[in-house]
């Protein structure tokens, strides 16, 4: 029977010290049970738990042979090969470093120098400057040859928890990208206690990039940790085609996608013309779920059915997201739990639970996590804290402090143990009288609007500045935002009133992970 809303007790998993005991459990508890799945050349393939176990182990088998302590980098597309390739490297001794297949040959090289990295398992089809820049390299999807050697070997090394096991990079929103070192012990707790806060009921369809720690820790290690299947896309433009064929029950993604989905309904619902009988519907389901009665599954099946009919959880983070889509997607009977995480806690500090949450909060602390509000910033200490960056100490101790980790996000805690986040510490404007005035709260309150579909709030001169990326059909229309910042202005004192509005034609510039790079927007309006 399900909770509505209120506490209960964190779910019962079995604790893990190191990724190794990850696999093992898995291999012991289910090991004929469909680990992993994907299409490949037309046709699906699937992977069970024992496959799995299987791979990774040979192909460690020969890491430890070839390499002793080496740092590996990995870039490429999200694949099954990708995953045997990072838990063999892990398990052999050796550092994964993890690479984005898009941050380009400059950066790539300038990160490969950075973390001493000297030897590189790469996708030939996504990444084809490598060849010519002479590292070491390995075929990403040579797998099969590396795991039939593998096999008349023995790997001899014993995993210490607390070793350096993968480097991953900092999105660099706001500076350059820091190398952040993450242990066995990191990832594995993060794995535990996030799972004690929710769990899926079933599939996962797995789309964000692996070499970031939401996309794989998250969303590919943790429902590996309950036991249920993962599909893996292999390319955004197959989403919707793999969400209908997979009818997954869980999501993990960034807000982007939701805003995606949220348009896409309403432009088939307003092409079809039942744009007004899908808001009447939604209306009628809204009153009737006050009195006890749901009939969400009947009035929205031909919605919900473009995700595969299943959908049932989708698990948000990475950056802000409107409390109107929480509430738009829970009219039709899916519910979108925020979180919030940060790549150096490995990196999910809290996310609201299947049957307790608050709307507009990042969620319930995860169990077993000592985060503490000091001097309104989120700080974090525990087990899931990462080593440090790597070969940046001041930067390290800059961040570290009496063993928190301070993540840079302001916040508070309720009385439920449920975190708000208010801003980042980084973007805050400091006016002429010394007055803090957060520009992600103004943000929000401008988002409110459905002709705003991007926004960032900047000084400049000592006067607030509003950059707004308007929807379609108000793109152009200053007297329409000009209008709304009059509305916004009437209850604020002057100082922080908003000056300006300024209107684009074009999306912000976004790193990979979907965020808006706020230092390019300081930029453009020097």
């Amino acid at each position: 029977m399900r909770r509505k809303n209120r506490d209960y007790p964190f779910y019962e998993h079995t604790y893990i010290n190191n990724l190794k005991e990850l696999i093992e459990l898995r291999y012991k508890e289910q090991p004929n049970d469909i680990a992993f799945s994907w299409i490949e050349d037309s046709n699906k393939v699937t992977k069970t738990y024992k496959d799995f176990y299987e791979d990774c182990n040979n192909i460690s088998n020969y890491y430890y042979k070839n390499y002793k302590n080496d740092h590996i980098g990995i870039i490429g597309e999200n694949s099954y090969d990708w995953l045997v390739h990072f838990f063999g490297i892990i398990l052999s001794g050796n550092v994964a470093v993890i690479f984005d297949k898009d941050c380009g040959e400059e950066l790539f090289k300038t990160l490969m120098k950075k973390t001493d990295t000297k030897i590189i398992v790469y996708s030939k089809e996504y990444v084809d400057y490598i060849e010519k820049l002479k590292y070491k390299s390995l075929n990403l999807h040579d797998i099969n040859s590396y795991i039939k050697e593998g096999k008349k070997l023995n790997n001899k090394h014993v995993i210490d928890n607390n070793e350096l096991a993968c480097i991953f990079f900092t999105s660099g929103t706001t500076g350059a990208n820091k190398g952040v070192m993450l242990s066995n012990e990191n990832i594995a707790f993060d794995i535990y206690s996030l799972s004690s806060i929710f769990k899926p009921d079933g599939k996962v369809v797995s789309v964000l990039p692996f070499n970031h720690t939401f996309g794989l820790i998250t969303a590919v290690l943790k429902p590996f940790y309950y036991g249920v299947e993962v599909f893996i896309n292999s390319s955004l433009k197959y989403v919707l085609r793999d969400l209908k064929n997979e009818k997954p029950d869980t999501l993990f993604v960034v807000p982007t996608f939701i805003e995606t989905f949220y348009k896409q309904i309403w432009k088939t619902a307003r092409s079809t013309k039942k744009d007004k009988l899908l808001k009447s519907s939604i209306k009628v389901s809204n009153g009737l779920n006050k009195v006890g009665i749901d009939l969400r599954k009947q009035l929205f099946k031909s919605v919900t059915n473009a995700f595969g009919g299943n959908l049932h959880w989708i698990i948000c983070g990475g950056a802000y997201l409107d409390i109107k889509y929480v509430k738009w997607f829970r009219s039709i009977g899916i519910e979108i739990l925020n979180g919030y995480g940060i790549t150096e806690c490995s990196p999910v500090i809290s996310v609201n639970r299947n049957e307790f949450y608050r709307d507009g909060s990042i969620g319930h602390i995860g169990k077993d996590q000592d985060v503490k509000i000091i001097d309104d910033e989120i700080c974090v200490k525990g087990k899931n804290v990462m080593l440090g960056y790597y070969g940046d100490k001041k930067a390290t101790k800059e961040v570290i402090i009496d063993g928190y980790f301070h993540t840079g996000d302001l916040g508070r805690l309720d009385e439920n143990n449920f975190l708000y986040m208010t801003g980042r510490k980084k973007n805050l404007i400091i006016l002429s009288n010394g007055e803090n005035v957060s520009p992600e709260e103004i943000e929000a309150s401008l988002m409110k609007d459905e002709a705003v579909v991007e926004c960032v709030v900047f000084d400049k001169d000592n006067k607030i500045i509003a950059s707004i990326y308007p929807s379609d059909e108000y793109m152009g229309d200053q007297e329409y935002f000009d209008n709304l910042i009059y509305e916004y202005n009437k209850d604020k004192p002057k100082n922080r009133q908003i000056a300006l509005v300024l209107l684009r034609t074009e999306e912000f510039i976004k790193n990979n992970n979907k965020k808006i790079l706020r230092n390019k927007v300081m930029e453009e309006y020097k």
